[in-house]
């Protein structure tokens, strides 16, 4: 068993090597692989995956974001080559052997380094037997993609959706068409992302925007801002997040700063401090952070977002923040006081439990809305 595992291993290293040059240099390879568990134990219980379960079925992306650290784009020195893409394709077959094993039920997200619905999903179709196999057995799940290709799927996510909780973040870094085109090459447009936003929600789809990362200088002025919440809201968005840059693996995108902003790239050195492979918030200047979540907030507050929250990578960095702002927002000290329970051991499991529990039911959505939680 173990000779046929390395040697298909061998197999699939050497089609890379070998096809590597004679591929498109705008098109990654694409190769089938397998996986041993779809529900396994990575659970993240913070703002952005606030989760049970995490799971790709994708290896690698397509959408070559420059700010991602998990893109396809690979590096070494100054060469550059795009990575393989891998299809997990025994991916729902797994999940279905794994649910039926499972009692107590946790909301599984479908994407934590890599886009569910990135072009080779056009092909595979991984995703859409996911929630297939997660809409039979009423298994709640979240979805962050920046793809309108999530509209393919828009019967299976309502029927699914009837059966069991869910959630659907559509990543919005601008409107701004050319920078969008910049920063997210091969993505779909936020035009588009946008009519993806409103068909959802018209479904009664609890859909929300990622204004997610925010990247100092560049996507995080107070004019960008309000016009991706102001748009998120106009569309039906029922949820707004936000998020710092993080720098790790950040070659890339230093190379796209120098590109294309030049003058502010020293800044970031000044912004970003500490090791290189700290995440972005948890060693980032801590007054430009919270002056950024602090006018995220107000903005929302303005145009009347339902829910929002800005992501923290750690409980003490949430604390000081709420402290350091308290009475400074709408519907203060009772917003200041409720928002840290989305933080908290253990009232943010048990807010999760409630939300996926009692999350469709009147009583439920009001305990929740009056404890501040936030949805994934």
């Amino acid at each position: 068993m173990f000779s046929l595992v390395l040697w298909s291993k061998l197999i699939r290293f050497r089609r890379f090597v070998f096809n590597r040059d004679l591929m498109p240099s705008d098109m990654p390879i694409c190769q089938e692989t397998i996986c041993h568990s779809v529900l396994g134990k990575l659970g993240v219980l913070n703002t952005q995956f606030w989760t049970s379960y995490c799971f790709d079925p994708y290896v690698n992306c397509g959408f070559n974001c420059v700010y991602c650290h998990t893109a396809a784009q690979k590096y070494d020195g100054s060469k550059e080559f795009l990575a393989p893409i891998y299809a997990r394709t025994n991916a729902p077959k797994v999940l279905k052997r794994e649910l039926s094993k499972f009692k107590r039920k946790g909301t599984l997200r479908l994407s934590l380094n890599t886009d569910p619905y990135q072009p080779a999903e056009k092909k595979f179709k991984i995703t859409r037997q996911l929630l297939e196999v997660l809409k039979d057995n009423e298994w709640p799940f979240a979805i962050g993609t920046k793809s309108d290709l999530v509209l393919r799927d828009l019967d299976l996510i309502v029927q699914a959706s009837q059966k069991a909780w869910s959630c659907i973040g559509i990543t919005i870094t601008t409107l701004d068409e050319k920078l969008a085109k910049l920063l997210e090459p091969d993505a779909p447009s936020p035009k588009r992302r946008l009519e993806a936003v409103r068909r959802l929600s018209n479904e009664g789809i609890t859909v929300g925007v990622w204004l997610i990362p925010l990247m100092p200088y560049v996507n995080d002025t107070d004019q960008n801002m309000a016009n991706v919440i102001k748009a998120a809201t106009e569309n039906g968005a029922k949820f707004v997040l936000t998020g710092m840059l993080d720098m790790r693996g950040s070659y890339r995108f230093k190379r796209f700063l120098a590109e294309h902003y030049k003058q502010i790239a020293p800044r970031y050195e000044f912004l970003y401090k500490g090791k290189p492979t700290a995440p972005s918030c948890g060693n980032m200047e801590e007054s430009y952070l919270y002056d950024r979540y602090s006018k995220f907030i107000s903005l929302c507050q303005k145009y009347k977002v339902p829910n929002y929250i800005p992501h923290f990578y750690s409980r003490k960095q949430a604390l000081l923040f709420y402290i350091h702002n308290f009475s400074h927002f709408e519907g203060t000290p009772i917003f200041e006081l409720t928002q840290p329970l989305n933080f908290l051991f253990p009232s943010k499991e048990i807010l999760q439990a409630v939300q996926i529990r009692y999350g469709k039911r009147k009583l439920g959505k009001s305990a929740l809305k009056v404890l501040g939680a936030f949805p994934k």
